[in-house]
């Protein structure tokens, strides 16, 4: 399963952000996440970070409960930082289920 994480955040939040992000005392990125990719940027509505990671499906539960503590961590020192948790699939995979379904 693949898994996107948006955060957004305001540009005055960014060396807080930053400083957060890379503490060790911030909850690490879940061990069953693989990193896929990673995107960073800005518009009129502030500063975007898009991550992809790949998690197999059995080690989700795993992921969702590390993921929470660290978007908790984060976003209880960070104001105005929201994270988004998008699980997904690949376009293949998606074109691969739903053409199951279709008739």
């Amino acid at each position: 399963m693949l898994v996107l994480l948006k955060s957004t955040y305001p540009p005055s939040a960014v060396k807080e952000l930053i400083e957060h992000f890379m503490s060790p005392k911030t909850p690490p990125r879940s061990p069953v996440a693989k990193e896929v990719a990673s995107f960073a940027y800005g518009d009129r509505d502030g500063y975007h970070g898009l991550l992809i990671l790949e998690v197999e499906d059995a080690k989700f539960a795993d992921f969702i409960k590390a993921q929470t503590a660290r978007s908790a961590y984060l976003q209880s020192r960070v104001m105005g930082l929201q994270v988004e948790v998008i699980p997904g699939h690949s376009v293949m995979d998606a074109i691969a289920l739903v053409s199951k379904q279709l008739g």
